[in-house]
């Protein structure tokens, strides 16, 4: 089976390979600054998961499929194993590439995600994307005033905003593939797997975040025999971008090491 993500590689391919995973309705763009930051000591791979950014959309939007996909992607370009980062959605695939694959794994970092199923939180942003204006706009403005209505939330808008482009004929598009994951929103926000296991983990979150709580703490401590935890603790949910030198720090220490 190959793999028809999109991906940007940085780095010298002869040092150890640390592939990035983004999270919903992100991009592999989300993580070019710290990925040239990695690439001074590896070989890095960001990649677009599957209906997202510049990968192919598919009917579908499962947590086995994802990592299938990585598996997949590791075997057409001939890598052995590698370092895994995942923020967010890309924390639970990479939690569900290291229970199918452990043998394909170095280390693993997971960005403000834990194991558990989350309470669906996302409708109203799949609302506003989904009734925006976007085939009949005349500008890029027209659709950001339209989020900010119904968002009232500007970084979120302007994080949106850069998966907006336009097509070639007239009008906009979502590089995501909206429908599906609103309809996939169970699935993305579900539970994934977590044995008793040997890999070495690092789980870093922000201190401001919902997504991580002591017990989703003591659960991996529970499973992961090599673990180790950072809090950065006036961080939200998107740590690496608010707080991009410590989270750079902490995660490139553990990798080092």
């Amino acid at each position: 089976m190959t793999s028809p993500l999109f991906y940007r590689t940085l780095g010298d391919p002869s040092d150890p390979t640390l592939i990035i995973l983004h999270g919903l309705l992100g991009t592999s763009d989300n993580w070019q600054t710290l990925g040239k930051a990695y690439s001074e000591h590896y070989s890095v791979w960001l990649i677009d998961q599957r209906n997202h950014g510049r990968s192919p959309h598919f009917e579908t939007h499962q947590y086995p499929e994802l990592a299938q996909d990585l598996c997949a992607f590791m075997d057409e370009h001939g890598i052995e194993k590698a370092h895994v980062l995942g923020h967010s959605m890309g924390g639970k695939t990479a939690l569900m590439f290291a229970h199918h694959h452990p043998d394909r794994l170095r280390k693993l970092i997971v960005a403000d995600m834990a194991v558990r199923a989350y309470d669906p939180h996302h409708q109203p942003i799949f609302d506003a994307l989904l009734s925006a204006p976007i085939e009949t706009a005349s500008g890029r403005s027209e659709i950001e005033n339209h989020l900010n209505t119904q968002l009232d939330d500007s970084s979120m808008v302007g994080f949106l905003m850069k998966s907006l482009r336009r097509r070639p004929d007239h009008g906009f598009t979502w590089r995501p593939n909206v429908p599906v994951l609103r309809d996939a929103l169970s699935d993305v926000v579900g539970e994934v797997p977590l044995a008793l296991n040997t890999w070495p983990t690092l789980v870093i979150y922000g201190g401001q975040s919902n997504y991580v709580k002591q017990p989703d703490i003591e659960r991996y401590e529970e499973a992961c025999m090599l673990l180790e935890t950072h809090c950065i603790a006036d961080a939200g949910h998107w740590l690496h971008a608010s707080h991009p030198e410590e989270f750079f720090a902490i995660t490139y220490a553990f990798l080092d090491a």
